[in-house]
């Protein structure tokens, strides 16, 4: 995992001490990865995890550690009674402006909200991080070091969301909380008490102090949530929770390892309940399902694409495979009355597999639900929040460029910059550069390095006319890929190429034209010659990564038999393709060399080819190795897994395949070693042209066809082609689901 980088920004200045110790912590937390966890929260189910390999007998280091423990917890209770006694002495008329920092306030101004009112205006939340090989959970407020981790393809951590939320700065009434590093755990520490963080500074040479994390209450009041505070001795580390349920959970069922140690302090309650990375049923739901549900992201800006995630479900009814015998229904609090053209379902909702997506186009924080039901009826429940941002804000002033030849800027934002000819490529990092609606512009290319750029359209009219997009470039000189890059509301002539590899891609709303120059592999081109790339350049194969966090949105693509090759070609995990309409290519519409977590829903893929032996939409796979983020470890050599195809339109009247679709291997000869596995094939309604015989072909292990139609009333043809792929090993082949 690379350093966590020091914080930067003004809103997370609270978190920087003099000495530098971020970039100290940094460095010493990049170590400890490889060894624990770098934090220090954690959940009930995630503890129970943890618990279960604390039963190894205490080191007398270890039982020295536990009694320093017991002894700073009495210090934080001392504390905490002292300041509850200052609260009830403390001079009501003295304005809570006018108090020092860290001062005590009066017990009134706690009890009547009136500090944590004070405190909502510099609120942030604190995100938490776990660590399922060790069971320890890192927080941070800055969202710097939430993306390094995040993104790092190294880190062992998962994001679990915003956990509770804190004052970012000094507020009335609140005290700093300071931040520890454990050098033997790997672990942070975290504590209000001065007595206690003087006392570590002076006794404890296994803990580095790295300065204030963040600003929170000594006394209890209206707005205030205790946070509880847990000693887990067979590890030496931590536990802390804002969830009194959480705090209830350990208490009954895991007291042999997390000693309950007390009230560390007081967090505002103003967040989310914190999200378990192993969540359980709701009180009388289903007791066979622990439901799990992940994010590609739980915050960013507008328009935001996610990905949810509830592959990591489990389940104990006998027979019950939760990938495809669980059903899933996702609400995404998104509810616009929008649906989709295609399918004609709510964009807000989304059932069947346990993979969905959805693009937040307005400002907001909203809640994601999702629920897991069983063969039995039975459920459960679980839930997230996103947060989105606005683009105005975030790209405000000159952080928005408006283009337009014809220097007609209205509707371009208030204070952006205003330009006749395209900026340089260097100038697209950290903008959002918008074109004028009813103009023509040439080539755009977003160079290798940049991130958290938007290009899109202002004004009124049609889209604007380009002639191509490129992302990165063939020849990368170093890791710095591209990352968080919008392309939308586009006319785009001869194509999208997004070269060799980048994380957080978002093609939306574009219209592609058919092209007319050259021979184009594929009018969306995403990372299909990664292994060419990787074996002719400088960088060694594990400074790639998988290209991840894929989206394709709501797109319109025509091509025709002479040109281009495909219509979308691309390779990838957290790979979504929602909502497009494509069709007629030279070979096929849309083909995926291979892909992870993947989700194809809501489209109409058409099909149309030059030879009338191609595909709507075909799904391979570079071979049967595991798949792993690190390109150096997987290669092209791993197989798609985790896909979920679903209430699209497959197919056209006009199409001349015989066979419209296939997850398989790409041919039944000397290729045919492609895994797939954990495919379901769900609600698409397949049109047969005048040449259609099979409408898919299914082949891989645990696949599952469930709900497909046919638009003229027939039994679609769902094939397995007579079991006939001769390399295919005989234990990739099946069990086939058919519901």
């Amino acid at each position: 995992m690379s350093a966590i980088k020091p914080v930067n920004t003004l809103q997370e200045t609270s978190m920087t001490t003099p000495d530098n110790g971020w970039i100290r912590a940094s460095l010493a937390c990049t170590l400890a990865l490889l060894l624990a966890a770098c934090g220090g929260t954690g959940t009930a189910d995630s503890s129970a995890n943890g618990a279960q390999t604390l039963s190894t007998p205490m080191t007398q280091e270890s039982s020295e550690a536990e009694d320093t423990s017991a002894h700073n917890a009495q210090l934080t209770a001392q504390t905490l009674a002292q300041a509850e006694s200052q609260a009830q002495m403390a001079d009501a008329s003295q304005p809570l402006e006018n108090l020092l920092p860290g001062s005590i306030a009066t017990k009134e101004a706690y009890v009547s909200g009136a500090i944590a009112r004070k405190a909502a205006v510099v609120g942030i939340p604190a995100y938490r991080f776990y660590n399922p090989g060790t069971g320890a959970h890192f927080y941070t407020i800055s969202t710097i070091e939430r993306d390094s981790v995040a993104d790092d393809f190294l880190s062992p951590f998962n994001l679990e969301g915003p956990a509770f939320w804190v004052a970012g700065s000094s507020s009335p009434g609140l005290s700093p909380v300071h931040r520890f590093f454990n050098t033997r755990t790997g672990v942070h520490f975290y504590t209000i008490s001065e007595a206690e963080r003087a006392n570590l500074v002076a006794t404890s040479r296994h803990y580095t102090y790295e300065g204030v994390a963040y600003h929170a209450s000594q006394v209890a009041g209206q707005g205030l949530v205790a946070f509880h505070r847990f000693y887990v001795p067979g590890k030496g580390f931590h536990f802390y929770t804002a969830s009194e349920s959480e705090k209830a959970n350990i208490q009954a069922n895991m007291s042999n390892a997390y000693r309950y140690e007390g009230i560390g302090y007081y967090v505002l309650d103003s967040g989310t309940e914190p999200q378990s990375p192993q969540p359980g049923p709701a009180t009388g739901t289903s007791q066979s399902i622990v439901l799990q549900l992940a994010a590609t992201r739980l915050s960013g800006t507008a328009p935001l694409a996610v990905q949810f995630d509830s592959t990591g479900t489990t389940s104990s009814l006998p027979s019950q495979h939760p990938f495809h015998h669980v059903r899933y229904s996702f609400n995404f609090g998104d509810d616009r009355g929008l649906s989709w053209p295609v399918s004609g379902l709510p964009k807000n909702a989304q059932s069947g597999g346990p993979l969905s997506a959805h693009v937040f186009d307005l400002p907001g924080t909203y809640q994601v639900r999702v629920r897991a039901t069983d063969q039995a009826g039975g459920y459960s429940e679980r839930s997230m929040t996103v947060q989105v941002l606005d683009p105005n804000a975030v790209y405000a002033s000159t952080g928005t460029v408006c283009v337009s030849a014809a220097a007609n800027f209205t509707g371009c934002p208030t204070g952006a910059s205003r330009v006749t000819t395209l900026p340089s490529s260097a100038t697209f990092n950290g903008r959002r550069v918008l074109l004028r609606r009813g103009e023509t512009f040439g080539s755009i290319s977003i160079p290798h390095g940049s991130q958290n750029v938007q290009v899109g359209a202002f004004g009124t009219g049609a889209k604007p006319r380009v002639s191509s997009v490129v992302v990165g470039t063939v020849r990368p000189t170093s890791t710095a890929f591209p990352r968080d890059v919008s392309i939308m509301d586009l006319n785009i002539l001869q194509g999208f190429e997004q070269f060799s590899t980048m994380a957080r891609l978002l093609l939306y709303r574009n219209t592609f034209d058919p092209p007319t120059s050259g021979t184009i592999v594929a009018q969306i081109n995403i990372a299909s010659a990664l292994g060419y790339v990787v074996e002719s350049n400088s960088l060694s194969p594990g400074q790639y990564f998988q290209p991840r966090e894929l989206f394709v949105v709501e797109n319109q693509l025509r091509g025709s038999t002479s040109n281009p090759q495909m219509g979308m070609a691309g390779l990838g995990t957290r790979f979504v393709v929602m909502g497009n309409d494509m069709g007629t290519a030279q070979q096929h519409t849309v083909r995926l060399w291979a892909m992870h977590k993947g989700y194809i829903a809501h489209n109409a893929l058409r099909g149309g080819s030059a030879d009338g032996i191609r595909h709507a939409l075909k799904v391979h796979s570079g071979g049967l190795g595991d798949f792993n983020d690190n390109y150096g470890i997987s290669g092209t050599t791993w197989a798609s897994r985790q896909i979920v195809i679903g209430n699209n339109r497959l197919g056209d009247a006009t199409d001349n395949n015989s066979w419209t679709g296939v997850a398989g291997p790409q041919n039944n000869g000397s290729d045919s070693r492609e895994g797939l596995e954990d495919v379901v094939l769900e609600s698409n309604v397949f049109h047969r042209g005048p040449n259609t015989n099979t409408e898919f072909i299914i082949m891989g292990r645990r696949m599952t066809s469930r709900g497909n139609t046919r638009a003229d009333g027939g039994t679609p043809n769902i094939s397995q082609y007579n079991n006939s792929y001769q390399l295919l090993p005989s234990n990739w082949v099946g069990p086939f689901y058919y519901q």
